[in-house]
């Protein structure tokens, strides 16, 4: 069972209640009771307060990995914060695209391959990244960097997974073409 942080903090504070009133000398043959209003309140105070702490405390959450947004002048702004964007996380990323007025294509490309290159590429239309995994240092790779792009609707974003942790992001002016594989180098 999957308990929340707060479910945890309440039976960790109901059982110290329970330990201390075991621990506790009864007056003159009067018993006391371990569970109060009042002891409940506090715990339940408790329990509120750290809820709120980890809601409200900057960093305690994890962040979007991209984001896209619509502009009343037509225009979409594709912001990337990590390149290794999971199975699940590109097949959102696709609906939100679409949703958007974008094409998008995921393509997973063989070693040794990758998708032809739309012939009217500018400088900044194309985000190589290669992602180092967990282990890596705080900084390394492209992984800890963060990327803005205008596109317009109708334009198209293209994703190429490729072995070794490499991702290609591609931004292309209108509707791309499928992938067309062709041989690196």
């Amino acid at each position: 069972m999957n308990a929340t942080f707060e479910d945890r903090l309440l039976d960790e504070l109901k059982g110290e209640v329970v330990r201390r009133a075991a621990e506790a000398v009864p007056v003159a043959g009067v018993p006391r009771r371990v569970v109060t209003p009042r002891r409940v309140g506090v715990a339940l105070a408790a329990c509120g307060a750290a809820a709120a702490f980890a809601v409200v405390l900057p960093g305690s959450g994890t962040t979007a990995a991209y984001a896209v947004e619509t502009h009343p002048d037509g225009t979409v702004t594709f912001t990337l914060q990590d390149v290794a964007l999971s199975g699940p996380q590109q097949r959102d990323l696709v609906r939100k695209l679409t949703d958007a007025g974008v094409y998008a294509q995921v393509n997973r490309v063989p070693k040794g391959m990758r998708c032809a290159e739309p012939g009217d590429l500018r400088p900044g239309d194309q985000i190589v990244a290669v992602d180092l995994g967990p282990g890596a240092p705080a900084g390394a790779g492209n992984g800890a960097m963060e990327w803005h792009r205008t596109l317009h609707r109708g334009d198209t974003v293209r994703i190429e997974n490729a072995p070794q942790h490499a991702v290609v992001y591609t931004f292309i002016r209108g509707k791309a073409s499928p992938c067309r594989l062709e041989p690196i180098g």
